[in-house]
């Protein structure tokens, strides 16, 4: 079996995957889950991918039926529609910035939100079969919110809100399924950080089996 490239190695740093190799004289992997294939990435980009799929299919429609700035009651005094395109980054940050500015500050912040997504795909790998799931779905609702608005933004920059919620006299500023995707990751996050904690926890417990093979996986 050939050795793995440099930039297969790379990758599997990103992925928080430890080397899966045995060399002469140095220490194995510490958990036995280093030497199983990674498919956490596979439920999390079918959620997400559904997300971005809704978003952009509910953005194209409201785009083709109401003109910019068109209000619509869709629950009198509580839901309404509210077409409205936001040239500035999440939650209007940066809106004075040149538009240069800003589209070097998405693709940084999306290249580093991936590496950051990436890592936890990995390590959540390691994790118990019931806790892995709660990582997927947090990968997937993050990333399916950065698809949506970082896949429109490709196309003409600004980003389509146009569902608003009535807050007591006055109406929320509108948003979109990416948004309630990412506002809907932030609680998910609580459950990953306690399982990482305990994942955690549990590795400075184990021990090996044998001096020159892989640790068993810490559960």
């Amino acid at each position: 079996m050939s050795s793995p490239s440099r930039l297969q190695q790379i990758f599997s740093r990103l992925l928080a995957q430890r080397r899966t190799d045995h060399r002469p004289g140095a220490a194995p992997g510490r958990r036995a889950a280093d030497y199983e294939p990674i498919r956490g990435w596979r439920p999390s980009l079918i959620i997400a991918l559904g997300i971005a799929l809704l978003d952009w299919g509910i953005k194209a429609a409201i785009i083709a039926s109401m003109p910019i700035g068109h209000f619509r009651p869709v629950i009198d005094g509580a839901v309404a529609l509210w077409h409205v395109r936001n040239p500035a980054m999440i939650l209007g940050l940066w809106a004075n910035f040149p538009l240069g500015g800003r589209k070097v500050l998405a693709a940084v912040a999306a290249v580093l939100g991936l590496l950051v997504l990436l890592q936890i795909v990995g390590r959540a790998h390691r994790l118990p079969g019931n806790q892995r799931r709660w990582a997927w779905v947090f990968v997937g609702f993050v990333l399916g919110g950065m698809m949506g608005n970082l896949g429109e933004r490709l196309i003409h920059w600004g980003v389509t809100d146009y569902l608003s919620i009535r807050y007591g006299d006055y109406w929320l500023p509108p948003g979109n399924v990416a948004d309630i995707a990412l506002f809907l990751s932030i609680p998910l996050a609580i459950p990953v950080i306690v399982f990482e904690m305990m994942g955690r926890a549990r590795r400075g417990r184990a021990r090996p089996m044998h001096p020159s093979g892989p640790e068993p996986r810490a559960v």
